[in-house]
Order: structure tokens, then sequence, then C-alpha cells
């Protein structure tokens, strides 16, 4: 089942058969690396193509895959430094953490 949730302008749509979370925008596409854990989504790697760095994609893909858990009733382990920090200055989100 694939899921889609809108952050900002563009959209984060979960690709499960990939194990991967991606947000396309003009000119590329950010995505993280997961996997499956039961109820959990263990966040490995995030990458944002490095000409789009500092413009807030790889904020809006973090937001993005929070806000996929919890419509889903599943939790975000962040193995991946940039999601753990995104997490630690969004405790709004806190519920999502496993």
């Amino acid at each position: 089942m694939t899921q889609h949730v809108e952050a900002g302008r563009a959209e984060v749509v979960e690709r499960p058969e990939a194990g991967r979370f991606e947000l396309d925008f003009p000119g590329g596409q950010a995505f993280a690396v997961y996997r499956s854990d039961g109820n959990q989504i263990v966040v490995a790697h995030t990458e944002v193509p490095p000409a789009f760095n500092g413009r807030g994609l790889g904020s809006q893909l973090a937001e993005g895959i929070f806000k996929i858990a919890r419509a889903s009733g599943r939790r975000v382990v962040p193995r991946c430094s940039f999601v753990a920090a995104w997490a630690s200055r969004h405790p709004d989100y806190g519920d999502v953490l496993a």
C-alpha cells in the first residue's frame, strides 16, 4: 500500500517495494531509505541532491515520514542523524517516535 502525504508544496510518497520515502520536486528527488520492523519504520539514511541543500527539502521529507507513520499507526526509529535531529526539534511528533 502506497501512502501519500502533503508536505508543504511537495508530496512525500512511501514506496514500500523499494524501501524508500520519496519527495519529488522540480529538478530532483530527495529520499529516505527505511525498513519495516513490525509497526516500526526504521529510517537508515536520507539524501537530498547537493545542489538543493539548504532549501528545507530534508525537513519536508522528515515531516512527511512522520505524518505517514502517524496516519498508519506506526512509529519511527530514526537511525539517520538528520531525521533524529529533526525529531528533536519537533516535539509535536514525539508520539510517533519509537
